[in-house]
C-alpha cells in the first residue's frame, strides 16, 4: 500500500516501500496529491476548482493541460488506479490503495481513539511546505494546519 505522511515531515512511499522522490521534489504535484488526500469532506473534486486552486495564473486551456500533466505524473509514480475519476470532470483518490496519516488521524478521532490519533500526529500539516503563486492553496493549508493541530 502507498503511504503518504503529511503531519510533520513529508514522506511518500510506493507500494514496495520505496520513497517516491520524483513527487517529493515537485511542489505543485505534491500539493495536488496532498489536497486530494487531506481536504474534507473526502470526496471527488471538480477539475475547475482544482485549476483555480493550483494554476490561477494560467488561462483555462493551459491550466487544464497542467492538471492533465500533473495527474499523468501522479499516476505514473503511484499507479494508475490510485488517482481516480468520476466522469470527465471529477478527480479523487482511492483510499483503499493509499494510506494517509491525515485520514488515519481523522478516523481515530472519530472513533475516540485519541492515543491512535496522537500516534499519527508528528507535527503540523505540510510543515514548511509552500508553493508560489497559489494563494488559495496557501489559505487552505493555513486553515487545515489549524484544524489538525491538537
Amino acid at each position: 500500500m502507498i503511504e503518504f505522511r503529511m503531519l510533520g515531515t513529508l514522506h511518500l512511499t510506493d507500494a514496495a516501500g520505496h520513497e517516491v522522490k520524483r513527487l517529493l521534489t515537485r511542489s505543485r504535484r505534491l500539493a495536488l496529491l496532498a489536497y486530494l488526500a487531506a481536504s474534507t469532506p473526502r470526496r471527488f473534486h471538480r477539475r475547475d476548482s482544482l485549476l483555480a486552486l493550483f494554476w490561477p495564473e494560467l488561462d483555462q486551456e493551459h491550466a487544464r493541460a497542467a492538471l492533465r500533466q500533473a495527474l499523468h505524473v501522479l499516476r505514473g509514480a503511484l499507479g494508475s488506479d490510485v488517482v481516480i475519476t468520476r466522469g470527465d470532470e471529477e478527480i479523487g483518490l482511492d483510499f483503499g490503495r493509499l494510506w494517509c496519516d491525515v485520514v488515519a488521524f481523522d478516523d481515530a478521532v472519530a472513533a475516540r481513539q485519541l492515543s491512535a490519533a496522537l500516534d499519527c500526529y508528528k507535527g503540523d500539516l505540510l510543515d514548511g511546505f509552500f508553493i508560489s503563486g497559489a494563494g488559495e492553496f496557501d489559505g487552505w493549508t493555513a486553515s487545515a494546519r489549524a484544524y489538525w493541530r491538537p
